[in-house]
């Protein structure tokens, strides 16, 4: 029902293309971010590049509820309303603070839902992120910062050298895309191995899948929730070593500059990391 009312509202609008003059004088800019997991985490690491380079304008982040300690984590000093946009009454909540504030821009990259994309039409102007031109192949940062009109640079990546030893090693074996996944035997291989290398290090294995959980190691279980992101940020802070797929955990390990082993199985280096990231990357 949500959506055919989404649709009604929507049918009339139209992208109102911001430029550089319009960003430079806008003085109250949105973002609407509801979108998955990885892809809110590479948004959240270039609106602070916005930010920084626009850091005297208003700013307010619409997410879900289970993403707000991430906004937290690497815009603590941003407002953020944090709702289920499957809540009508939050819904409507918000619209009208939108229709109050009036917003000068509107910007919900990554982000190709209804819901969206009808709460950035609110603004003055605004580009629906379905509508941007964008390669069909191009770095998942980039593309933002190009969406934002930020200055985009060339590719690059630092390698990491690992240390002899790492006390602390936290595997993130799942991705939102299966064929992104390690796979079982693979992660089984994997443990051994880190358990040879570091003597026996402390290893916590963070999935929704019980199927990536195996003896000898902890487990942390995702769940869609505010506290569990909290937790998982915390894990992460914690862990000396990171180890995952091309996943949602990669791009916070990045973002929090922690040494990181990155499996990609089917995606190529230089589309999902993002430049000047230092990190090892082992290719099945």
């Amino acid at each position: 029902m949500i959506n055919l009312y989404l649709k009604y509202k929507l049918k009339d609008k139209v992208s109102a293309l911001p430029d550089d003059v319009d960003i430079a004088k806008s003085k109250k800019i949105l973002f609407s971010i509801f979108t998955r997991y990885g892809d809110t985490v590479i948004d959240l690491v270039v609106i602070k590049e916005f930010v920084d380079l626009f850091p005297q304008k208003k700013y307010l982040i619409l997410c879900p509820t289970q993403m707000k300690p991430y906004v937290n984590e690497f815009l603590p000093n941003i407002e953020c309303i944090a709702f289920n946009k499957r809540n009508l009454f939050k819904l409507f909540k918000v619209i009208r603070l939108l229709k109050k504030r009036m917003f000068d821009i509107g910007f919900n990259p990554w982000s190709n839902g209804l819901d969206s994309s009808y709460l950035i039409s609110h603004c003055k102007k605004f580009i629906f992120y379905k509508d941007f031109d964008k390669p069909a192949i191009i770095n998942h940062y980039q593309v933002v910062r190009r969406y934002l009109k930020l200055p985009e640079n060339d590719w690059s990546r630092k390698e990491l050298i690992l240390k002899e030893s790492y006390k602390k090693i936290l595997i993130c074996p799942q991705s939102t895309d299966i064929k992104r996944n390690i796979q079982s035997e693979d992660l089984n291989r994997l443990i051994l191995y880190l358990q040879k290398k570091y003597h026996h290090p402390e290893i916590v294995i963070a999935s929704m899948n019980k199927s990536d959980f195996r003896n000898g190691c902890e487990k942390f279980v995702f769940k869609k929730t505010a506290n569990s992101s909290r937790m998982f940020i915390d894990l992460v802070k914690k862990s000396s070593l990171i180890v995952c797929a091309d996943s949602g955990p990669l791009h916070i390990a990045m973002a929090l500059k922690k040494d990181t082993l990155v499996f990609l199985r089917s995606t190529l280096p230089e589309i999902v990391i993002n430049s000047g990231s230092r990190l090892k990357v082992n290719k099945f």
